[in-house]
């Protein structure tokens, strides 16, 4: 029979935080580009409504990308599993799963997940999973494969999910190039973070007073090209949100609320991944999902705050919305990612 296993902990953790247009005036900066380019970057920033981003790089010394030691992501996953652990005990977390697509570390084998397992002396009773360039919907196949685990198992998992986008900042500056503003649009969006979630089955669950029910999770894809990496440059086209929010609406989430019989006004928490202001207002359209504006302000409030944090995004959303412990018995959430492949996915949840 298996378990049903329940969200019991989140946890967000950042690099130091920049106001958005000090990043940009660091990134296009006028000995690297033109000063009519270093003000139309300056221009597009203000437009998104980002006031901060997190950055893992040492932005005094870019170009060089230096990343300082505090922001290795081993480090991150060793201080987020730390913080789960005053409610639990190294023995009780059976399984890791961690997700990213831009990573500062060099160190790769073993795999990061491997190196933070060891690290935080974790007695692992299945292999550590690594999931990457999956996309912004990272996170929610990492998701799927500890819930799996937990069903079968009495037992916790950790999943962390994080992102340096940072690592990849490579400014096109010629607005003469094919690529310019995809370039540009992706400088402008993205920063760094990472997030944990730390879920649990059987007795373990039983521990924690407030937990948040897993009803199910169901991830797909589609072969999409708007969100790419081209000669090492990461780039972002003019059609994602013309796009991804209609293609995980009919692929991911709408089949999942006619699997449990629900419907968009039901679910009263929604984690969207943040992937800008006029994608999450598109999960406002009716054709798409007919949100209401209480429903997508978290998503909203979490990119202005922080921008798109890639992977972590919608955990980061879901901290802030179990922080602000409006939730009450029995208030269906849920968790959607998607992102570049395309991968798309989406989590169910319910208050206990």
């Amino acid at each position: 029979m298996e378990q049903t296993v329940y969200i019991v902990g989140v946890k967000s953790l950042f690099p130091k935080m920049y106001d958005a247009i000090d990043v940009i005036d660091k990134v296009y900066n006028e000995n690297l580009c033109s000063v009519k380019v270093n003000k139309l970057a300056k221009r597009l920033t203000m437009g998104t409504q980002i006031k901060t981003k997190g950055i893992s790089i040492d932005l005094d010394q870019f170009p060089k990308k230096i990343v300082p030691d505090e922001n290795n992501p081993l480090i991150w996953g060793t201080q987020i599993v730390s913080s789960f652990l005053k409610d639990i005990t190294k023995e009780e977390i059976g399984f890791i799963s961690v997700s990213y697509n831009t990573s500062s570390h060099k160190d790769f084998l073993p795999n990061l997940s491997f190196q933070i397992a060891n690290a935080s002396q974790l007695n692992l009773k299945a292999p550590p999973q690594e999931i990457v360039n999956y996309g912004c919907a990272s996170g929610v196949f990492s998701i799927l494969s500890a819930v799996d685990f937990c069903q079968k198992n009495d037992s916790a998992a950790y999943v962390m999910a994080f992102e340096q986008c940072s690592c990849l900042y490579d400014p096109i500056c010629d607005e003469n190039d094919k690529n310019f503003r995809a370039s540009l649009k992706g400088h402008t969006i993205f920063g760094d973070g990472s997030a944990g979630l730390l879920l649990a089955s059987g007795k373990i669950a039983e521990k924690f007073e407030k937990k948040l029910k897993i009803i199910d999770v169901m991830v797909d894809f589609q072969y999409g090209d708007a969100i790419k990496a081209e000669n090492g440059i990461f780039l972002v086209g003019d059609g994602v949100k013309d796009v991804m929010p209609g293609l995980v609406s009919e692929k991911v989430i709408k089949p999942l609320l006619e699997k449990h019989g629900l419907s968009p006004n039901e679910i009263l928490e929604w984690s969207l991944h943040q992937g800008g202001i006029p994608v999450i207002e598109r999960f406002k359209e009716e054709a798409i999902l007919g949100l209401s504006e209480t429903q997508i302000e978290a998503s909203k409030a979490m990119f202005v705050q922080y921008g798109n944090v890639s992977t972590p995004s919608n955990l980061i959303i879901l901290e802030s919305i179990i922080n602000h412990d409006t939730g009450r018995k029995d208030d269906y959430g849920m968790i959607v990612g998607f992102g570049a492949g395309y991968y798309l996915g989406a989590v169910l949840y319910q208050h206990c």
